[in-house]
């Protein structure tokens, strides 16, 4: 039986590497020139091109959010052998691993520059604009919806433009009937995507969070429910209920030395005590002080933005993000709703995703950033 070989020397190519096991693969393959001729995980990380001679002997296994644009690569240089690590509706975290450290794989950025030239950030934008072309051929209905079903936020990461010391948004709750009315309309289509009560906030803020999850769990048995939370609300009882209900639950750590905070370590203490639940629940050790992605330009700690407006984007082809008041932003990255693609209260789902602003966009966007806003300052560039 071949080996394999990662490709993929990132966050899910641990992850694969966690599954296939250590005794079955060989290398990781990495585009990265910062990565070939290092060790991870005890592995080689090789490059494409040497990789190429030895393509016989091993099968590839793509780890990576991008994996259509690298199995292109993969057969331009005459590799057929390979397989995907991650389904189109992966869990985020494919490890049963308690707590999850990214910087292990992918050092933070030591300055916006840094981030700027990242090999990962270029690789990235080119898979995005593949992507595009993919979906402006045939649009489908979304696969992620995220219903925000209140406007607020506990924390203060500096790279949030929605951190409660420099919220501008009108503070806003969503109504029952309204929230319950939208579950209703994703179960009569069946829905099978991506389900969240979590956008650009807390949810653990709103006392309904987990009666919503428990109504949304009923009527949607196919959905991939999943929950974004920094913790600091969660008890055991909420813990416990939350994992019930969910596919995954993502507890994000924000401890700048990366220390556990108090609910974390309460529930790993009761986790360890029930590995079980280890398998839908990972604790991810955040910085809440670091450089990410612009977020449209409006990230408060990002000054040195550079101008992507030739690039596409693919959050309009894929992503639903539902604002307390039931209308719609342009995207996850839209966190103070500066647009409204639509209005739940007064339309449907159907009409809103089918109508003429999110043609629109979508048409703008797959032309190029530079068409809409202030999106050519985004430097976000994500698969959806």
């Amino acid at each position: 039986m071949k080996k394999n070989v990662i490709f993929g020397a990132g966050i899910y190519g641990m992850q694969a590497l966690e599954k296939l096991g250590k005794e079955q693969v060989a290398y990781f393959l990495d585009n990265d020139e910062g990565k070939q001729g290092t060790v991870l995980g005890d592995i080689p990380v090789i490059g494409v091109e040497e990789f190429i001679p030895m393509k016989e002997n091993f099968r590839v296994c793509i780890a990576s959010l991008y994996a259509q644009s690298m199995a292109k690569q993969l057969q331009e240089a005459g590799v057929t052998d390979y397989f995907f690590f991650l389904e189109e509706l992966r869990r985020f975290y494919e490890t049963e691993e308690l707590i999850y450290n990214p910087y292990t794989v992918a050092a933070e950025a030591a300055s916006e520059e840094e981030w700027n030239d990242s090999r990962k950030l270029e690789f990235a934008r080119k898979s995005v604009f593949e992507e595009t072309e993919r979906l402006n051929e045939k649009q489908g209905l979304f696969n992620h919806i995220e219903i925000e079903t209140i406007n607020r936020c506990n924390g203060s990461c500096s790279f949030c433009p929605v951190n409660h010391n420099a919220d501008p948004r009108e503070k806003k709750i969503m109504e029952r009937e309204l929230f319950e009315n939208i579950v209703r309309q994703l179960a009569e289509m069946e829905y099978a995507g991506r389900f969240t009560t979590f956008s650009n906030n807390e949810p653990l803020l709103d006392d309904r969070i987990i009666e919503f999850n428990r109504y949304a769990r009923e009527r949607l048995p196919k959905a991939k429910m999943h929950l974004f939370t920094n913790g600091t609300l969660l008890t055991l009882d909420k813990f416990i209920a939350l994992a019930e209900v969910l596919d995954e639950l993502i507890i994000d750590n924000y401890q700048q030395e990366l220390q556990l905070i108090k609910p974390c370590r309460e529930i790993k203490e009761y986790c360890d005590r029930n590995p079980e639940l280890k398998k839908k629940v990972t604790i991810v050790l955040r910085k809440p002080h670091e450089v990410l992605t612009s977020r449209g330009g409006n990230a408060p700690n990002r000054k040195n933005v550079g101008d992507y407006g030739k690039d596409r984007c693919v959050l309009p082809f894929k992503q639903l993000i539902v604002r307390p008041d039931g209308k719609i932003s342009l995207c996850c990255n839209d966190a103070v709703g500066k647009y409204t693609l639509g209005d739940l209260t007064k339309e449907s789902i159907l009409d809103v995703w089918n109508g003429p602003r999110f043609a629109m966009v979508r048409k703008c966007l797959y032309e190029g950033r530079e068409n809409w806003g202030n999106c050519r300052q985004c430097d976000a560039f994500s698969m959806g």
